[in-house]
């Protein structure tokens, strides 16, 4: 089955940015990114939406964004890391036309990329690290309904995209 489009689902600092963009470029494939098209549609960073209006209006807002850019095919798709905690974006994601591939890593590394991050909101506690691991912990079984899991722990961008290639044909 050939997929037309790719969609990447995972924690922040998994690497779903930076490795769509070398997919983008490597398949020449479009790139839509969940985040930035947010902040672009709202005029807002996420972590001002979050403080304003709430996590429940961006899920919301980040459903709408989802179900639009899947209408586009040959593309790739990087997502928030909580996209996959609405029922409604999982069936959407489980379509079998998208491949969807899950960025995994472990807390202390997902810890270790994004610790210097101010602008992730969900982190923005006492201690980020166990709250990395409380998050990871909750999602891990949505993120586990991908068609595919690649390892992102000590590797690099690039081997992770050729690993995803590979997936893909």
């Amino acid at each position: 089955m050939k997929y037309n489009k790719i969609v990447l689902i995972g924690m922040m600092g998994s690497g779903k940015s930076t490795v769509s963009k070398l997919l983008s470029e490597k398949l020449n494939l479009s790139l839509l990114d969940t985040d930035e098209i947010f902040e672009q549609q709202e005029k807002c960073k996420i972590v001002d939406f979050f403080k304003k209006y709430g996590e429940e209006k961006f899920r919301e807002i980040e459903s709408e964004i989802l179900k639009k850019a899947l209408t586009k095919s040959n593309c790739i798709i990087s997502t928030g890391g909580g996209i996959v905690l609405k029922e409604e974006n999982r069936i959407l994601l489980s379509d079998k036309s998208i491949l969807t591939i899950y960025l995994s890593a472990n807390y202390e590394t997902i810890y270790n990329r994004i610790k210097d991050d101010k602008t992730r909101p969900l982190l923005l506690v006492k201690n980020p690290k166990e709250e990395i691991k409380k998050i990871l912990n909750s999602r891990e079984q949505f993120y586990n309904l991908a068609k595919a899991t690649i390892e992102t722990d000590n590797k690099t961008q690039q081997k992770i995209a050729e690993e995803i290639l590979k997936i893909y044909g």
